[in-house]
């Protein structure tokens, strides 16, 4: 286990909202997964037919349960904290990998999972057990040019509202300088590539 200081700023999400920790599986059905809140606008990200860039939204619909996570070794536990995971939303070509795209943010759909994201727990201890319904920060490790925070963000009407720190406006959107200066130290550590557990 070590420690890594992730700012308030981008720990943006609740998985779930129950008492247990977050776990991986590897057969997921419809809407039996997890529902992702985002703490910045109070609603849930979901899967949902957009005009523009990827097919995400924001509802106010908490029974919507449809992200999932898998790991590489496809074991079905307790996710840790800092570890590499597959980042599911909904059933298909439903795992999410890192893409450019000409608009919104540069995601894409995969039927197969891609082991490029990372979740950090609250405790900011890694190698440790995600509580559901805690603050989280989502990490993807392929964004270009550096591992980079999924965040909320605005986007102009028929876009998914969600970016990465590096996306034109965030850092805009944090008044406090120090905590700017935490978000790119942790972006640094970030780079490392991470430890697999043991």
């Amino acid at each position: 286990m070590s420690n890594i200081e992730i700012p308030e700023s981008v720990r943006q999400w609740k998985i779930g909202s129950g008492s247990a920790n977050i776990r991986s599986w590897n057969n997921y059905q419809n809407n039996q997964g997890y529902n992702l809140f985002c703490q910045n606008n109070a609603k849930y990200l979901t899967w949902k037919e957009v005009p523009l860039g990827i097919n995400l939204a924001f509802t106010g619909d908490a029974s919507l349960k449809k992200t999932h996570f898998r790991l590489p070794d496809g074991g079905e536990r307790d996710i840790l904290s800092g570890e590499s995971i597959a980042f599911g939303i909904g059933g298909g070509k439903a795992f999410l990998r890192y893409a450019h795209r000409d608009v919104g943010i540069n995601l894409e759909w995969s039927a197969n999972p891609v082991f490029e994201w990372r979740i950090f727990g609250s405790n900011n201890q890694t190698g440790t057990p995600i509580a559901e319904n805690s603050s989280v920060a989502i990490v993807n490790d392929k964004v270009k040019p550096s591992p980079d925070f999924f965040i909320f963000l605005e986007r102009p009407p028929g876009m998914a509202d969600v970016g990465w720190t590096t996306s034109p406006g965030f850092m805009n959107s944090i008044l406090n300088a120090v905590d700017r200066h935490k978000v790119e130290i942790a972006k640094a550590v970030l780079g490392v590539p991470p430890v697999p557990p043991s």
